[in-house]
């Protein structure tokens, strides 16, 4: 009788194994499936905060004529600015190539350009680059540094980080935006007043909706993260 149950117990063995390699088969199947029906998920959104600060001043580093120095811009004349201050934003690491900032005036575009396009280190000299923004219009106005020469972005505003050489946002970078210059402006080469043009036109700080700053967030989704109504910063 004994030896008679040996293949019982053989044929329950090979059932053992052929159960348990099912049951991998299975689960590899099970997996597979899993990954082919794997759901892509939204990027996070991206948000910017930031303050206003106003009745502040801050060098006219864009202008050479404004300088003793045409190379390194040791003393500049000082034109009255606002600083828009960026306190927060998501997600953390947010390149400055694909921020773009649109100053629109009168339904055109003054300036526009990323803040990376618009950086500027104060006190380290020379003009910007070649491909550097340019102002644009405002309207029908629009401002020359002389007679229909162009003027470059930082005869207007600049972007300027807490620490140069970043690629990304950081607490605490800062859009300076100049006003428009009181009259009698004298600059630091024996020109007075600076007929140059200067700072935002002055009916962006009076006229409601005449002049917006908008950033923009433009990888993937494109995203308006700020709209600057350019009338408060007058009141801040």
């Amino acid at each position: 009788m004994a030896l008679g149950r040996r293949p019982e117990n053989k044929r329950r063995g090979v059932s053992a194994i052929i159960a348990t390699l099912l049951m991998v088969g299975m689960t590899v199947a099970a997996g597979a499936i899993l990954w082919q029906f794997k759901v892509n998920t939204p990027p996070p959104p991206v948000s910017v905060q930031y303050i206003g600060q106003g009745n502040v001043s801050e060098p006219a580093w864009g202008d050479p004529t404004d300088c003793t120095n045409t190379s390194i811009y040791a003393n500049c004349g000082v034109l009255p600015a606002i600083f828009i201050v960026f306190t927060g934003h998501e997600p953390q690491n947010l390149p400055l190539d694909l921020l773009l900032v649109d100053y629109r005036c009168n339904g055109t575009s003054l300036v526009n350009g990323t803040l990376k396009q618009i950086e500027v280190v104060p006190g380290t000299g020379a003009s910007p680059g070649v491909g550097a923004p340019k102002l644009g219009k405002c309207g029908t106005w629009k401002p020359s540094a002389s007679g229909n020469q162009a003027t470059f972005f930082n005869r207007l505003m600049y972007f300027q980080q807490l620490q140069s050489g970043q690629s990304v946002l950081l607490n605490g970078d800062q859009l300076v935006l100049y006003t428009h210059p009181h009259s009698g402006f004298a600059d630091r080469t024996g020109h007075s007043p600076d007929d140059d043009y200067h700072g935002a036109p002055p009916w962006c700080f009076t006229n409601a909706g005449a002049c917006t700053i908008t950033i923009d967030y433009v990888g993937n989704p494109n995203t308006l993260v700020a709209s600057i109504p350019v009338i408060l910063l007058g009141s801040t």
